[in-house]
Formats: structure tokens, C-alpha cells, sequence
């Protein structure tokens, strides 16, 4: 078949490719300054692009066009097939990360002879691999993600040193060896409320066992990921009984499956749940118990221990961190998802930044016969700018505030194991306040995020027109894929309700001299909070840090509103409207802090070309305004701004700001350093040649025929429709006739 290409006719030249080499030609951003900003450090930044184009070229794990056409079926065989590439990867990377930090214990992971005990630094490579594994193939990064991330992690920030050793180690689950792993918390019934969980594990004092049982149908445990047909083990959630006293919902590790012949163990009872919206390389299942059998040994015991003896049985737990334990494999998800919200976001606003660079439509004079007259790039539409622009200054707030939190949770969950693992108990309080500051921040940051994003990906696909829509442009598939990201390990709204009500008690700690030190609450000084209420502190966009402060302004405000309703009515679900918006708002003042913070020092932020920083102050104070401007309602209602600040003010701004930052978005959208190959979307890909990449991709996934498509198996339906006649009285001929009928399917 011979193709016709862009300009083969006569009429306007179609330029995509010249525009985009152009406008890189003629900004001068230091593209790999701006990565090392985004990407923490220059080691960093480093790594992940190692590791990106690894993956993005391994024959294996790499994904084409042809992955949008894919079945269920299909989906799920694929990513097997690189679930076991990605084991390939686990043991190298370890080994590697190991020979670097701890060559001393080498030869014992070589050997065998004992089992070396893994740090989280010796992870650390893989937990890269797998967050941007998860940017080009969601479906993978989640079905490791629950093995490692929630199995492992429950394992982890539950189980006891031996316990830890004994799983993830001698088992083989960090390696991927041995044992495939679930983790079994939601329920038909119950799923943000973990507490009424509602699966029974009961202590039969006689054998030192616990007997599992689902008690009735809405305690199936559902939406198990891996369940359906590939985990061997879970780790299960379900109620302590011992000596028929409830303890509450504690963690259990369930053998499903024997390892060999995969034939599910007695009592045992799986399903496959069905077609979802996206993410079909999951497996996810539902799984019933019915007098399962597990040794005392398989509950996690950290921080909650079943003792026997002969004077009875104690069950002994350590209060002050027995419940936010629980969550911690939930923790891990949700800092993971903050960074998966900048990759994610990432891929979004670069294929459509480019395509509407590319694209040209319209004339750019009334009047003109368009058929001839050079069109408009999208881009250079105001309106489209609003479009598209804000987003992008999006993407760059995450990454810092991603990082930030993903350190803070490492730290903190290592101070975690070292107090429970003997240290003093005067550092039980200090870690699990730092505990409970890591969880608003998780919480907060994961919900507004993936909603950001989820917003993001179909604000982007209708700004790319028609071609969004196709799925061979990546959009369909990454919306289905990610919008799952604002319900699980966290509906978003219940995720915001608990969080601002952990803000808010915060905020009226303060009345009795309980000051906030934790760096995510700086708005909460009493000075500043005093200054605020008192109304001597206004806000302002005269400075770089206004931009920030205007939101520890609006929280104040909105705080103070809620304890005073809540101080008349006694009822937080009055306020529930508001509690949403706290969380939202304490991520943006958790995000501009971290960016301005970052971007500040030159030794912080790795830019030190001039124009290079204008342009990121630039992307900061858009999100700061855009939002602004989003939240004008709250703004007003509360006095942060007059109407006359937010005409004459704000909005000015922001529209000034959009083409400045509009002449280097290609630069913008390059420093994210994405293949063409982990994009997957032909409009998005760097050469920008638009319409040749696009018509390559579908005519490859749609071979035309020689003499034009074939027959459809339904065509006699179509024949029959057409070929019909009428009688003279306008009655359809054969109205009552059975063949007829038949044909078009009565």
C-alpha cells in the first residue's frame, strides 16, 4: 500500500515537526537542570533515567500501539509474562544496590548460608523501577505494587522481626520467589470503614491455631488484586477473637493456594470479579473462608501478641501504635500514588502540550478563505493556553511535595521499627505523632492529587479534539486506568474528611498552647494564626511567598469558621463541605511550600541558569493563581480577597502569566525527559510529525485490505435493512414475514 504523507497536496503546508523544532531552538531552558529539580538530585535524576530507558526498551516490558487493542485475556497473559521479567530485575537490582551500600554481607545473599537482613536503601533501585514501570504499564506496576507495596508492606509494618525475616525473606517474597502475595482488606461490605471489617479469625486455645471464617456475604473479601488466579498468599484483615472477646481488626497471613499446583487449599473459596474500567491485566478476585486453619505464628504480632499458657491466654498490644500500624502498608500506597500522580500527570500534559503546539486550526484572520490561509497553532489561543498551561504548572507542584513525603515516610517508618523493636518507650510518642503528620500529609496529597490528574488526563484528552478520543492516543486507556487511583488504599472523600478533621483538631489544640511544630503546618504559629483571625495580617501578592502564605490565610480563615459551627452544633457533618476543602487546600500550601522551599537555594534546587529559575517562579505562581481563581467562591465568601482583588488582581495575573509561560512549554514538557516509547501516543511523540506517527499507528494495528475491508459478519443485517421495499400504503413489504424477521433479528 502507498501511504500519502502531510504535504502531498496542494494547499497550506501542515508543519507540526517545524514548530515544535522551532520553539526548541528558540528558548534557551536548561532542560537538565530543570530534571535534577523535578527528579530530587542529579544521582537521582540520573537513575531514573537508566532506568527509564531500560524499561521502555526491554523487549519484554515495553509496550506498543497494539496494547490498546488487547483483551482481558490477553492483558492478563502479558503482564505475567512481565510480572517474571520484573523478578529479573528485583534480584539485580538488590544485588546491585547491596554490592554498593553493604558488600560485606554479599557473599550471604550468594550463598544462602543465612538469610541477610534487606534495609530499605537495598530496595530503594527497585522501588524507582517500579514507580516508573507503573507510568508506562499501570496494569504491572499495580500487580507487583500489591505483592511487594501492600502484601510485603503489611508484612513489614506489622510482623515481627522474625516474622518480617521469615516472609520476605526466607519465603522469597521480596524476590518474587516462592510465594505471590495478596492483601485482603476490602470488603464487600466495608471498605474506607477498616475498623467494622467484618472476617473473624478466632483463637482456638486447644490446637494454639486460628480458625479464619467469612461470616456472611457482605464479609467476602473483594477487589483483591492477584486473588483471582495468581496469589498464593494474603495477608488478611479480620476481627481477633480470643476467649470470645473482640480485639479488633488485626492482620493474618492466609495461605491460598499450593505453590506447585495452584489448586486452592480446603476451605478456600475464589472468583474472579469481573470486567472493570480499566486495568484488566489485574486479576482481581473475591475470596471466602470457611474454617480455615493458620498456626498462632501467622498473625502479624508486632504490635499486638496472642500469648498462651497455662494460666490462660493475654493478648498484649501496644496502644499508642497498635491502630496507625495497621495502616501502614495503606501508607506506603498512598505516598507511591503522589508519585505516580507527577509521572502520571507528566505523560498527560507532554503529549498534550505537544500536539497543541502541532496543531494548527482555523485561520488567524476573519474573513480569510481558510483553505489557504496559514492556521493558528492551537497553542497560541489564549483560551486554549488556559487549557492546557495551568496543568503543566500542576505536574511541577507534585514532584518536590512526592518526594518530600516519600522521604519523610521512609524515615519515619524506620524510627517506627527500631522503637518497636526494642528502643526506648519514651520514643513511642514522638514517632507516632510523626506518624500521625505523615498520614494527614499522605492523605491530603494522595486525594487531591489523583484527583488533580484524574481531571487532568480528561481536561487534556478534550483539548486534543478528536484524536484525544482515540485509543491509540493514550488517553482513554490512562483515564480508565487512573481514576481507580481516587478510590482505592482510600476513597478520596472519606481520605479528605478524616485528614482535615486530624487538621482540625489541630487548629483548636492551639486554644490550649498546644503549638504545631511538624514543617506541614507552618500556618498554624500562634502568631500567625492571631494575625489572621485579628484581620492584621492580609493577603497579598506582592512577593514570591505571598503565593504560598495566601493559602495559609485561606485555611486559617476557614478553620476558624468550623470550630466556631462546631462549637454551635456539635455536628462535624455539618461542616463536611468544608472539611474537604481543608485537606485540599493544606496540599496546595504543602505543595507551593515545598516547590518555593526547593527552588530557592541553588544548592536545593541544582538551577542555577537565570532565565531557567524565572520560568519555574512562573510555573508556582500559576498553580497558585489558577486555584485561586478555581476557588474565587471560597475566597470571597471568607474575606481573603474582595471581589475587585480577584478581577483587578488575580486574574490579570494569571492571564498575563499564560503566554509567558506558553513560549518555553516545549522546553517545559522536554525536561520530563519521556521516551516516545512510555508515552504511547503517536500526537504526543518528540519529533512532533503528528499525522504521519498518528495514521502509521492505526494503519499498523488496522492492515487495510487490498480491495478495501471485507464483508463484517453481520452484513446480511445491513443488506436486509437496505434492500427492503415498501407497499403502496407505506407498510414496511414483509412486515409480518418470519424470514424477514428473523434476518434482522425479531
Amino acid at each position: 500500500m502507498t501511504k500519502i504523507t502531510t504535504n502531498e497536496f496542494s494547499g497550506p503546508a501542515f508543519r507540526p515537526q517545524q514548530f515544535i523544532s522551532r520553539e526548541r531552538a528558540e528558548n534557551r531552558l536548561k532542560t537538565d537542570e530543570i530534571n535534577v529539580f523535578l527528579e530530587n538530585d542529579p544521582r537521582n535524576a540520573k537513575l531514573v533515567q537508566d532506568i527509564t530507558t531500560e524499561v521502555s526498551t526491554d523487549p519484554v516490558l515495553k509496550t506498543g500501539t497494539d496494547f490498546y487493542d488487547m483483551s482481558k485475556a490477553q492483558h492478563r497473559e502479558v503482564t505475567a509474562r512481565k510480572i517474571a521479567r520484573m523478578a529479573l530485575y528485583m534480584e539485580q537490582d538488590v544485588k546491585m544496590a547491596m554490592q554498593e551500600y553493604r558488600t560485606d554481607i554479599v557473599k550471604e545473599l550468594q550463598t544462602n548460608d543465612e538469610t541477610p537482613t534487606l534495609t530499605s536503601k537495598d530496595l530503594s533501585v527497585f522501588d524507582k523501577r517500579l514507580s516508573i514501570i507503573s507510568n508506562q504499564d499501570p496494569q504491572l506496576g499495580t500487580r507487583i505494587g500489591v505483592h511487594l507495596g501492600l502484601f510485603g508492606n503489611c508484612i513489614r509494618g506489622n510482623g515481627t522481626n522474625e516474622q518480617i525475616r521469615y516472609w520476605l525473606q526466607q519465603r522469597g517474597t521480596l524476590f518474587i520467589k516462592g510465594i505471590y502475595g495478596c492483601f485482603a482488606m476490602t470488603e464487600m461490605g466495608h471498605g474506607s470503614n477498616v475498623a467494622q471489617l467484618q472476617t473473624r479469625a478466632v483463637y482456638d486455645k486447644k490446637t494454639d491455631t486460628f480458625v479464619i471464617n467469612t461470616p456472611n456475604l457482605p464479609a467476602t473479601k473483594w477487589w483483591i488484586g492477584g486473588a483471582a488466579h495468581s496469589a498464593t498468599h494474603a495477608t488478611v484483615y479480620a476481627r481477633l477473637i480470643v476467649e470470645g472477646k473482640d480485639y479488633g481488626v488485626k492482620t493474618f497471613v492466609v495461605p491460598l493456594r499450593d505453590p506447585e499446583t495452584f489448586q486452592l487449599l480446603p476451605g478456600i473459596f475464589i472468583g474472579d470479579i469481573g470486567a472493570k474500567m480499566g486495568r484488566d491485566g489485574i486479576d482481581n478476585g473475591w475470596i471466602q473462608f470457611k474454617n480455615v486453619v493458620i498456626p498462632r505464628e501467622f498473625m502479624l504480632s508486632r504490635f499486638t501478641k496472642v500469648i498462651p499458657s497455662e494460666d490462660g491466654v493475654r493478648v498484649a498490644t501496644e496502644p499508642a501504635l497498635d491502630q496507625i500500624s495497621g495502616y501502614s502498608a495503606l501508607l506506603s500506597g498512598r505516598v507511591n500514588m503522589v508519585m505516580d500522580s507527577y509521572r502520571f500527570g507528566a505523560k498527560f500534559v507532554t503529549i498534550a502540550t505537544r500536539y497543541s503546539v502541532g496543531r494548527q486550526q482555523f485561520a488567524s484572520k476573519s474573513g480569510e478563505d481558510s483553505g489557504f490561509t496559514e492556521e493558528t497553532q492551537l497553542m497560541n489561543y489564549p483560551l486554549h493556553q488556559y487549557r492546557v498551561l495551568p496543568h503543566l504548572a500542576i505536574v511541577y507542584l507534585i514532584a518536590p511535595a512526592a518526594y518530600n513525603v516519600m522521604n519523610t515516610y521512609h524515615n519515619t517508618l524506620d524510627q517506627l521499627y527500631k522503637v518497636s523493636s526494642g528502643g526506648s518507650k519514651k520514643q513511642l510518642k514522638p514517632v507516632s505523632d510523626k506518624l500521625k503528620d505523615l498520614f494527614i500529609d499522605s492523605a491530603t496529597l494522595k486525594a487531591t492529587n489523583t484527583w488533580l490528574v484524574a481531571t487532568l488526563i480528561d481536561e487534556l484528552r478534550q483539548a486534543c479534539g478528536g484524536h484525544g478520543y482515540s485509543a491509540y492516543n493514550a488517553f482513554g486507556k490512562g483515564y480508565n486506568d487512573w481514576v481507580v487511583q481516587c478510590t482505592w488504599e482510600g476513597d478520596n472523600t472519606i481520605l479528605s474528611l478524616t485528614s482535615a478533621r486530624s487538621i482540625l483538631k489541630k487548629f483548636a489544640d492551639l486554644s490550649k498552647g498546644i503549638s504545631q511544630t511538624g514543617p506541614s503546618f507552618s500556618y498554624m504559629s500562634m502568631q500567625f494564626v492571631l494575625g489572621v483571625i485579628k484581620n492584621s495580617k492580609a493577603a497579598k501578592l506582592d512577593t514570591l511567598a505571598d503565593y504560598s502564605e495566601v493559602w495559609g490565610i485561606m485555611l486559617v480563615k476557614i478553620l476558624h469558621h468550623c470550630v466556631t459551627v462546631m462549637g454551635k452544633t456539635k455536628d462535624s457533618d455539618s461542616i463536611a463541605k468544608y472539611l474537604v476543602l481543608i485537606s485540599k487546600f493544606h496540599a496546595f500550601h504543602t505543595m507551593l511550600q515545598a516547590y518555593s522551599t526547593k527552588l530557592s537555594k541553588p544548592k536545593t534546587s541544582f538551577v542555577t541558569d537565570e532565565t531557567t529559575n524565572e520560568v519555574l517562579w512562573k510555573l508556582y505562581q500559576l498553580f497558585s493563581l489558577y486555584f485561586i481563581d478555581k476557588h474565587s467562591g471560597e475566597f470571597l465568601q471568607f474575606k481573603v480577597f474582595s471581589p475587585d482583588q480577584i478581577s483587578q488582581l488575580v486574574q490579570p495575573q494569571l492571564f498575563k502569566l499564560l503566554p509567558e509561560v506558553r513560549q518555553y512549554c516545549i522546553s517545559l514538557t522536554d525536561a520530563f525527559k519521556i521516551p516516545d516509547a512510555m508515552l504511547n501516543a503517536p500526537i504526543g511523540y518528540y519529533d512532533g510529525d503528528i499525522y504521519n506517527n498518528y495514521f502509521d499507528e492505526v494503519v499498523k494495528n488496522n492492515p487495510p485490505e487490498p480491495n478495501g475491508p471485507g464483508k463484517p459478519s453481520y452484513h446480511e443485517l445491513l443488506t436486509t435493512m437496505l434492500t427492503r421495499g415498501f407497499e403502496s400504503d407505506g407498510r414496511v413489504v414483509g412486515s409480518q414475514n418470519p424470514q424477514i424477521l428473523s434476518k434482522l433479528g425479531k
